[in-house]
């Protein structure tokens, strides 16, 4: 008897002190004791609640009590102990997640007990908002996401990357390898993929490609990162990836394009430099035809005009690029050209090339050749009266972007009166002209022989 009494008093204490709410129902549902964690945890004591009706009344909102008396008439129906969660209404409005669970004894009564789990709900939630955020995230980036464990299995795929494998359900794809949606052909890209994860963790934007449900296969550029697995989250590859196929495709036929349209600037380029070869070649035999001093100056005066722009169109035969043309070479043999069309009185001259490389556009070689060829064909002609002396080519470009073109001699020099603009001679209006057409300028020094400055921009805005 003493033995029963001690064991009832323990079981008190052990009810008064649990950190787990208990209260004991009798069979009709008036509650005869509840110990003071419940009071702790929902502010009610036995006064508040005589009965479970109450308790109804007042822990749960008048929408959620008949869905909840139904779950707790089912658990009483089976008289198992089940454990289930729900949001209360505390005494002073608080509302708190608890964890409910009820033991049904054989006489009718039943003891339930209740534990406040609010703050893990709360986490719960975070969590869960957390990752409705991220997966909205993934699924807003117009890229297509895929994530997989260290293994290849697929986790997480977004909606545009199901759809754009051919599925119709996330489902379909989650716990297949990603190894599945490569063709055989990049099997060994894969590894060598999967080689360099293992040393660097990240992978640059790589081009290959993957294969569809339906067996179609599509080009993607590829990104790849590895989270490092820790104490709490395993480790798992993100990859990032876009279709490209289309774009490869109009590259391809863009690149085809070019290449059509540089085989027939290519052929423009050489019917026109025939069709000078052919003008300097009636010019030629005009010249040695005649037997007019002067019409055979005016000829070859001409030749020398059509053989400069011949030559732009032999350099661009020969050249890389159908646009652009490096005036250093282009020079060398228009003053090869000019030398030999003079070649008696260039005979006994030092002449000076220094010449840098500057590369410019077609449209600036055309005037820039001719004024060369104006510029030594005059100082050949009138510079050098004895056949003595130097003239000196210079060819740089500044820091401002200016090219200068400079043509020297250390001969008899222009007259006092005597500057481009005044001048009426056809050569110096073929300088004036194409110096207008660069949007440049010219400089004339007369001092111990003649200096002309031709300066322009390497990058003009015509």
């Amino acid at each position: 008897m003493e033995k029963d009494q001690k064991t009832t008093e323990l079981m008190d204490l052990m009810a008064r002190y649990s950190p787990t709410g208990l209260v004991f129902v009798d069979k009709d549902g008036r509650w005869l004791a509840a110990n003071q964690a419940f009071s702790k945890i929902t502010g009610f004591t036995l006064e508040d609640i005589p009965d479970s009706r109450t308790w109804f009344e007042k822990a749960f909102p008048e929408e959620e009590r008949e869905k909840i008396k139904k779950l707790w008439l089912k658990d009483y129906k089976k008289a198992e102990p089940l454990e289930r969660e729900f949001e209360i209404i505390c005494k002073d409005g608080q509302k708190k997640w608890v964890s409910m669970c009820s033991s049904f004894l054989p006489e009718g009564q039943t003891i339930f007990s209740l534990q406040d789990i609010t703050i893990r709900k709360t986490l719960e939630k975070e969590k869960e908002r957390d990752e409705l955020f991220y997966q909205a995230l993934l699924e807003t980036i117009p890229d297509m996401v895929v994530i997989a464990d260290e293994q290849g299995y697929i986790r997480y795929i977004s909606d545009s990357a199901v759809k754009f494998l051919g599925y119709d359900r996330t489902e379909e794809l989650l716990g297949k390898n990603n190894q599945d949606f490569f063709p055989p052909e990049e099997m060994e890209t894969v590894s060598r993929v999967e080689e360099l994860m293992k040393t660097i963790g990240t992978l640059s934007p790589f081009i290959t490609s993957v294969k569809r449900k339906d067996g179609q296969k599509r080009s993607i550029e590829l990104s790849i990162g590895h989270v490092t697995p820790s104490e709490n989250l395993s480790g798992v590859y993100i990859a990032i990836f876009r279709d490209i196929t289309d774009r490869l495709e109009l590259e391809q036929r863009l690149r085809q394009m070019l290449q059509e349209k540089e085989v027939l600037i290519r052929e423009i380029h050489h019917r026109v430099k025939n069709n000078l070869q052919l003008i300097l070649s009636l010019l030629r035999l005009q010249f040695y035809e005649s037997s007019d001093p002067q019409v055979k100056e005016a000829l070859k005066d001409a030749m020398n005009r059509v053989r400069s722009i011949a030559l732009i169109y032999e350099g661009l035969l020969r050249n890389e690029r159908v646009d652009r043309i490096n005036l250093k070479p282009y020079f060398e043999k228009i003053a090869a050209h000019v030398l030999n069309l003079f070649a008696e009185k260039a005979r006994s001259l030092q002449v000076n090339l220094e010449l840098e490389e500057i590369e410019v556009d077609i449209s600036l070689a055309h005037p820039c050749g001719l004024i060369l060829s104006e510029l030594m064909s005059n100082a050949l002609k009138h510079a050098f009266p004895e056949g003595k002396g130097a003239l000196t080519v210079t060819l740089k470009k500044s820091q401002n972007d200016l090219i200068n073109l400079t043509v020297a001699d250390d001969g008899v020099g222009l007259p006092p009166d005597l500057s481009s603009s005044k001048t009426s001679s056809l050569g110096w209006q073929i300088i004036r002209d194409l110096v207008e057409q660069l949007s440049g300028r010219i400089e004339v020094k007369v001092n111990n022989g003649s200096e002309i400055k031709i300066s322009f921009s390497a990058n003009p805005s015509f």
